[in-house]
């Protein structure tokens, strides 16, 4: 059996780990596990590509804020627009609980829109059934493609060595290193971090420590084609202001998810006839695209009880290291959240604004 040895190993190849292993940038030798045969499989390939710093409770927002800079600072290096405009239309359908004055209040991005204006930007909303409207001109499409492959190249150039097709079946604590089995190697590593989505509480009972009571939750997304009018690329994004649906262009098509939270174990997801109708259904009642499928897929979106990531030490003396729950939020919110990481974890300061580190500290001394 092949035997590796590194001051960190992370378990996990989504965009978590991924963006940790980037971040860590040689400052720590790295070997990254990933228990698929490719990096990315699960949650991180199947989002809605956005960076909405509007989207999410207040830390998120915090935290999508520090990371929308990183990601076009990356872009820049790398001469690809990763990050296209993609303004957030907020819509509130019918009797909407949500007030607009609130949701401004809540949301400082979000500017008020006249009916008249939210039609211009998006005419195939009904517009009688539209209460109100706001729009979150920060926001942005993201290609993941790219980001991940970002992600993973600078990390290989960094020095770190990844793996796939490599679960992790058992763990020890012995001289103050974890002697981990992972696939077909046997790893030694002071420190080891939890970045495996999903799998996270399943991870840390392997390594014998407390679980952090993180369930996966089922989202579904469907691509469609619209049979009653011609799709605009350009359009923006479009949420309902309580949650029950957001579409948006995908090229001449609608990609749209009926934002279910749905409880379930975690595994390869697969998306169910019910959640498909249900998005369909929403989604033609409020606009005229009379949206008939394409495609359709599920993802998890990993949460605390509290909705907010788990990052920090699990330990006292430092071996275990959370890197979960980001909850669906991963694309926007994982190159802040890799950038405070890598700072614990090489034990030196994190260059982000003063907001976002406050939002890290309030997670922290909340859980650890």
């Amino acid at each position: 059996m092949p035997q590796l040895t590194s001051d960190i190993v992370i378990v996990g190849g989504g965009i978590a780990g991924l963006s940790l292993a980037a971040a860590i940038g040689g400052r720590r030798s790295v070997v990254l596990v990933e228990a698929e045969e490719t990096f990315a499989f699960h949650t991180s390939s199947r989002s809605a590509q956005q960076m909405q710093p509007t989207y999410g409770p207040p830390e998120i927002r915090a935290i999508t804020r520090a990371s929308i800079p990183l990601v076009q600072d990356i872009a820049r290096a790398i001469g690809s627009n990763i990050l296209s405009p993609r303004p957030l239309l907020w819509c509130g359908f019918g009797e909407t609980t949500i007030e607009l004055a609130d949701l401004i209040a809540h949301n400082p991005g979000v500017s008020d829109l006249t009916t008249a204006r939210a039609l211009e930007l998006l005419p195939v909303l009904r517009g009688d059934l539209l209460a109100f409207a706001g729009i979150d001109n920060n926001a942005h499409q993201v290609d993941v493609s790219a980001l991940l492959r970002w992600y993973q190249a600078e990390a290989e150039r960094t020095g770190a060595t990844l793996l796939t097709a490599s679960p992790v079946t058992s763990a020890i604590r012995s001289g103050g290193s974890w002697i981990i089995t992972a696939g077909a190697y046997t790893i030694s590593a002071p420190v080891v971090v939890n970045a495996s989505g999903a799998w996270a509480d399943t991870v840390a009972g392997i390594f014998d420590q407390p679980t952090k009571g993180l369930h996966p939750y089922r989202r579904t997304v469907v691509v469609a084609d619209a049979a009653g009018a011609a799709v605009d690329p350009n359009w923006p994004m479009a949420n309902n202001s309580d949650d029950s649906f957001y579409f948006r262009p995908d090229g001449l098509q609608i990609l749209a998810s009926p934002m279910e939270d749905i409880v379930t174990t975690a595994q390869d997801a697969r998306p169910l006839r019910k959640d498909i109708d249900t998005i369909i259904d929403r989604v033609n009642a409020a606009t005229t695209l009379e949206l008939v499928e394409s495609r359709a897929w599920t993802g998890l979106r990993t949460l605390a009880v509290d909705g907010l990531p788990v990052v920090g030490w699990g330990d006292d003396e430092h071996s275990f290291y959370w890197l979960a729950g980001q909850g669906g939020y991963g694309i926007q919110t994982s190159t802040g959240i890799a950038r405070f990481a890598a700072a614990a974890l090489a034990d030196d300061a994190a260059e982000l604004p003063d907001d976002a580190i406050d939002s890290f500290s309030g997670l922290l001394a909340s859980r650890f």
